[in-house]
């Protein structure tokens, strides 16, 4: 089988011939699959056949997106110069009109710098197909729930496009729709970059096979799309999160935007922790967000100022093990006018762990909204099987140890008697 659209030349994997049919057999799609697994392309390309029928209204999300038109529509733009089909469509803002059929695809996060946006989303005239890409980071089911239920066109078949690279099998993804007692009918399609092959590089293929020799635990996951369990022994799971998670922020006496730097930035580098922490005056922690990702230095620089500007921060704490003269001298020529505080790994990740999730056993940490690849990574984290570096994870013990646990612990460094002045921040 082949995609319709013209001028390109894509054989579908035999998996995902489901995802193609006229009348869907069940509302609810899963495209499942790790690294290398073609969901992806495939998704493009059914979304760009499927504007071709008339009276399709598609809503294409990623629940943490702030700006969709930045990191989503460029990927459609791409398929359309590969299907030579770029002067069929208009883009305007967030959304893609097919210009012959008048279809659209309306482009949006659920959570974003005003809000979260369920409530207008719901409201979409003539709604036929939901996306939710990158599903790992969409752990809110109140708002999954308000979206889905509001597509009812009896013009044109309904869709749910769940894109995941599977992760916690807490998720409420897994349980409602792909555990053996899942209660709500799915159509799952399931790749891995095994199926996929011949459309990948020998260097991609190189760097799965040495971590199947390495970590294969992780391999199976990241590369076959394997749902995690919980483990006993690690430390956090999702209930302890879920539990003590808030929609709101008190008010708050400092802020931090703390980072664990990694050292190179190409497609094989760990990524740069960044993740900002807050407390209140009652001495609860507040984790507000976390904008990790593969950075050159002077990228995650930027990352951590417009933070440390958005937040009103107090300081920013960075791990300084790696270049720890190149680790401030990086910050600083970014803003000179930053607070910077450097520390050190003297001890294992697991020993500096154990103080921060005691914190969340009393209590006393709160996840502001959902920041699921953060949660992802803590739940995951075994110090006995770990490859590769946690590195939100770590950010977040920075962030936390340097806000609470020094206080907790007697050594409250420079935080005593510190004034406010004006503009917010503290000295």
């Amino acid at each position: 089988m082949e995609g319709k659209a013209k001028g390109l030349t894509f054989e579908v994997l035999p998996e995902y011939v489901d995802l193609f049919q006229e009348i869907p057999e069940n509302k609810v799609i899963a495209l499942l699959g790790g690294r290398g697994s073609a969901k992806s392309t495939h998704l493009a390309l059914f979304l760009n056949d499927l504007t071709y029928q008339s009276g399709h209204v598609i809503l294409f999300t990623r629940y943490t997106m702030t700006a969709a038109e930045r990191s989503i529509i460029p990927e459609f733009e791409s398929m359309m110069e590969k299907a030579g089909n770029r002067e069929d469509f208009h883009i305007s803002g967030s959304e893609i009109v097919n210009k012959i059929s008048g279809s659209k695809i309306i482009f949006s996060g659920i959570k974003t710098s005003s809000g979260n946006q369920t409530a207008n989303l719901k409201s979409i005239p003539g709604l036929t197909t939901f996306v939710i890409d990158e599903g790992e980071e969409f752990l809110d089911e109140d708002s999954y729930n308000a979206i889905q239920l509001s597509i009812r066109s009896v013009l044109r078949p309904n869709r749910v496009i769940w894109v995941q690279n599977p992760s916690h099998k807490n998720h409420f993804f897994y349980k409602r729709y792909v555990s053996p007692d899942a209660q709500y009918p799915c159509t799952i399609i399931k790749t891995s970059y095994l199926d996929n092959l011949h459309n990948l590089s020998a260097e991609f293929i190189e760097e799965a096979e040495i971590m199947k020799q390495t970590n294969y635990k992780r391999y199976c996951h990241v590369f076959l799309g394997e749902w995690l369990d919980d483990a006993e022994g690690l430390l956090w799971d999702m209930d302890i999160i879920d539990k003590f998670r808030v929609t709101e922020v008190p008010q708050l006496i400092r802020c931090f935007v703390a980072i664990d730097p990694a050292v190179t930035a190409n497609e094989k580098s760990d990524e740069t922790g960044v993740v900002v922490v807050g407390v209140d005056a009652n001495g609860h922690g507040y984790v507000l967000e976390d904008k990790s990702g593969v950075y050159t230095p002077n990228q995650w620089a930027n990352v951590a100022v417009e933070l440390y500007n958005k937040y009103n921060c107090n300081e920013v704490v960075a791990e300084g093990n790696q270049g720890h003269d190149m680790v401030e001298a990086v910050l600083k020529g970014v803003d000179n006018t930053l607070r910077v505080v450097l520390v050190r790994a003297t001890k294992g990740k697991y020993v500096r762990a154990e103080p921060v999730y005691s914190l969340y056993q009393l209590g006393r940490i709160h996840h502001v909204g959902y920041h699921s690849k953060l949660e992802a990574q803590m739940v995951s984290f075994n110090p006995d099987q770990q490859t590769g570096s946690p590195d939100r994870m770590d950010a977040l013990v920075w962030g936390v140890t340097h806000a609470l646990v020094k206080n907790i612990q007697g050594n409250s460094g420079g935080y005593g008697g510190r004034k406010k002045h004006a503009g917010g921040r503290y000295t």
